[in-house]
């Protein structure tokens, strides 16, 4: 019971901090709600509780789980929202991100890459991308491919050089390199240092 009122309490708790994370990625009018739910009549080894996380996307909706209502853009930034959160709590030293920028273009974009920054200044991010915005914001890029070799899939990893950043930025902003997506790509690198 004492466990119970415990996992409430910080329940709500993680709510409001995640709620205030949502806001900032650009997804105010979202609710999150970590409901506890006290089991009558079972035991499960972590106590008498259920725990399921539900969400409001959107004014005027109906609360629903996180699992069955979040599009791809909502379900990026509610992960990078709610492993902000634990990550502060948990004091986990390095977070991986693949593809965080999932379905996501503009201010949300922006958003996500700040906030990105703003987590690693405590913490080590790893951050798997296709958004210039968030590549911009890397203090280290690497550029991965694969190649087929003898019938079989080789991936390659290389640490890329500031002109090779901007270069890749470029190309990844508008499929191509040229003078006008280079100059896009500066002014976004010239971001992360302000």
């Amino acid at each position: 019971d004492q466990m119970h009122q415990t996992r409430k309490k910080k329940a709500k708790e993680l709510s409001d901090k995640i709620n205030q994370e949502l806001e900032e990625l650009e997804m105010k009018n979202a609710n999150i709600h970590v409901k506890v739910m006290y089991l009558e009549n079972e035991y499960l080894k972590t106590g008498k509780d259920s725990v399921t996380f539900y969400m409001v996307t959107n004014k005027g909706e109906e609360e629903k789980e996180l699992s069955k209502i979040a599009s791809g853009g909502e379900m990026s930034r509610t992960m990078l929202a709610i492993k902000k959160v634990l990550a502060d709590s948990d004091k986990m030293p390095i977070l991986v991100f693949d593809e965080i920028d999932t379905g996501i273009s503009g201010k949300a974009a922006n958003s996500v890459a700040n906030k990105l920054k703003r987590i690693a200044n405590r913490h080590q991010v790893m951050c798997i991308s296709h958004l210039p915005n968030i590549a911009a914001m890397a203090d280290y890029n690497y550029f991965i491919s694969k190649e087929v070799y003898q019938d079989r899939t080789k991936t390659q990893i290389r640490l890329l050089q500031e002109k090779e950043v901007i270069e890749e930025i470029a190309r990844i902003s508008s499929g191509e390199i040229n003078e006008v997506s280079l100059q896009y790509a500066s002014e976004l690198r010239n971001k992360k240092a302000s």
